[in-house]
């Protein structure tokens, strides 16, 4: 019997260059592997299609994200109002096919009385509201209010998953929260790039932060370790990642920090795979940060403050630092002492068996019987 699946995903995930999207994409290569069948759905905003993602599915449609000043002063969150295409309900009522909806941000019709009696499977990325209170907490001027109000809708919103035939959360902790909501909550680790890099004894001496710098709480996390952590002439700091504001780049030029701007893939890869040294810092725990595990299945060193391994494994073999002191003492001293072939190896057995792609089928045929 041919196993047929539908996948609403918030974004094009193609090109894998972001968290979220990296988690979706290696979601879909997996299930492949396994055998489904896939009808993907993507809302579109600022991402083309994409030819390549028709080798993993059976066919790919796009809906266009529709963003207006109107639909901030809706009920709906703002993120799932804007994802709420009517053509979408349709082509989910072409079959009987159960749906993994990839995100909160998909789920306008999860309640929705024509999907009565399908499975309806959520995939969690973050605790929503926890994630947009944060950011309101960094924002000023209309932006604050705005992830204020939203954090408020979101928070009313998510009763929406008891309708779920199960949520699927990406961190133990968010288990906790979801399964008060829906008692068929449980862990699936992020979807992500197979691990399998070569020990690289050749780093060079930089470090890296790295991150889609479109994204608040990435800004933010690179000015905080602009202007926190001191880096040796001979260790110097690289900020790379998607779209820095005029403010990120005045602060890098003013710094005499080298900002590489919009790197293509092959590009980035190379940035990760040469660092001798990775920082990683974030305000919120909130969810799993897919940079880290960029960072991880590198030959660099990944430093990283507490939060950033919060509800997870990782922890150990990590090198964690609770104050900009602590970050600039292990700067210097890994800065001239590259990584070591036991240290690596045992990262890449951490890693191997957290991030094992063939558990995703696993945990859907258990779900999807």
């Amino acid at each position: 019997m041919t196993k047929k699946l539908h996948i609403v995903s918030f974004d094009v995930p193609f090109p894998a260059d972001y968290g979220g999207v990296i988690d979706v994409f290696y979601r879909l290569v997996a299930l492949k592997e396994c055998g489904y069948e896939i009808t993907l759905h993507c809302y579109q905003c600022g991402r083309e299609s994409r030819s390549e993602l028709e080798e993993y599915c059976e066919e790919v449609v796009y809906y266009k994200r529709r963003r207006s000043v109107f639909s901030v002063l809706k009920k709906s969150p703002f993120i799932v109002a804007t994802r709420n295409s009517k053509r979408l309900l349709e082509n989910l009522l072409k079959d009987e096919s159960p749906i993994i909806f990839e995100g909160l941000h998909t789920c306008y019709f999860l309640d929705n009385k024509a999907l009565k009696g399908r499975i309806k499977i959520v995939r969690t990325h973050n605790i929503e509201h926890d994630y947009y209170a944060g950011l309101g907490n960094s924002a000023q001027g209309w932006r604050k209010w705005f992830f204020a109000q939203e954090s408020k809708k979101l928070k009313t919103f998510e009763a929406i998953l008891s309708k779920a035939s199960a949520v699927l959360a990406i961190q133990e902790n968010d288990v906790k929260h979801f399964s008060q909501l829906n008692k068929n909550s449980i862990v699936m680790s992020a979807a992500a790039p197979p691990v399998n890099a070569d020990f690289n004894a050749e780093t060079k001496n930089y470090c890296l932060f790295h991150g889609n710098l479109s994204v608040l709480e990435n800004e933010n996390a690179a000015i905080w370790v602009l202007n926190q952590i001191t880096f040796p002439e001979t260790s110097p700091l690289i900020i790379a990642g998607k779209n820095p504001s005029k403010r990120m780049r005045s602060l890098c030029t003013a710094s005499n920090v080298k900002l590489m701007a919009n790197p293509s893939e092959l590009v980035m890869d190379k940035l990760i795979m040469e660092a001798r040294l990775h920082i990683a810092y974030t305000e919120q725990s909130t969810g799993l940060k897919l940079k880290l595990i960029a960072g991880l299945n590198s030959s660099g060193h990944v430093i990283v403050n507490p939060k950033m391994v919060e509800g997870t494994s990782l922890a150990e073999v990590c090198l964690v630092a609770e104050s900009p002191k602590r970050f600039t003492e292990l700067v210097q001293q890994c800065s001239s002492q590259a990584l070591s072939a036991d240290q690596f190896e045992k990262r890449q057995k951490v890693l191997s068996k957290q991030f094992n792609n063939s558990q995703i089928c696993t945990i859907l045929r258990e779900i999807i019987k």
